[in-house]
């Protein structure tokens, strides 16, 4: 239990740390004043599209891999197990890109309803801009949580397999993958999927498409438990 406790404290601090004081509190906040008081002292035209997203995609990539990187050592010699961190840095990593992504799109709200007030054309610079016409909360919101969540199981699930065959058998995995997917494309197998999917409607398109993303993170974040459970404490050489 209290291997269990101290591994939940852990992974707590290292999301508040990266995802809270870095992208939001030291950047986000910031940069969304900035991005404010810029509109309301100069005025900015229908062209320009406010961006205060980037820290948070930024953070939220370094946390799923750093974050574990320096914590797996740490929770091991304090006794607690693998599979008790995976679990627990799974778990609180999606509840803490949750919370990041939604406090984000409060700060877009908030910075969008005053250029309304103001009279100021610009809008925000979201990947909702190319999916949805116009803005619209939820949606925006939707779109970020699958965006973030990607963003969270992906390059953890990419860092667990280096972690465990090393960068050598990792890279040819890779290449093994692109060359599978090209060979199916260009062959015409995947004709009929590709027609059907870039026939749906534009919008249809667009938020299927994020969903998807969403999915693969559960998907990647799923696979990641098998791969690291029985991992040893240090990482395949680079030349495994």
């Amino acid at each position: 239990m209290n291997s269990l406790y101290g591994t939940f404290r852990l992974v707590s601090e290292e999301f508040l740390f990266f995802l809270g004081k870095f992208a939001l509190l030291y950047i986000t906040i910031p940069l969304t004043l900035c991005w404010a008081l810029i509109g309301y002292i100069f005025g900015l035209g229908d062209e320009v599209l406010a961006s205060i997203s980037g820290p948070t995609y930024i953070f939220i990539i370094i946390f799923g891999v750093n974050g574990y990187r320096t914590l797996y050592p740490v929770a091991i010699g304090m006794g607690s197990t693998r599979v008790q961190l995976l679990k627990v840095f799974i778990g609180l990593g999606t509840l803490g890109v949750v919370i990041s992504i939604t406090f984000l799109n409060v700060l877009q709200y908030i910075l969008k309803t005053l250029y309304l007030q103001w009279e100021i054309g610009a809008n925000i610079f979201h990947p909702g801009v190319f999916l949805v016409d116009g803005y619209h909360f939820f949606a925006y919101l939707w779109i970020d949580l699958m965006f973030g969540l990607f963003l969270f199981g992906v390059p953890f699930l990419l860092y667990s397999i280096n972690f465990r065959l090393g960068m050598r058998k990792f890279i040819i995995i890779l290449m093994l993958l692109s060359a599978t997917f090209m060979v199916l494309y260009y062959g015409g197998y995947l004709s009929n999927s590709m027609e059907w999917f870039l026939g749906l409607d534009l919008d249809i398109l667009g938020m299927t498409l994020i969903t998807l993303l969403g999915l693969c993170s559960v998907g990647a974040l799923l696979l990641t438990y098998p791969i690291m459970r029985n991992a040893s404490l240090k990482p395949k050489s680079r030349k495994d």
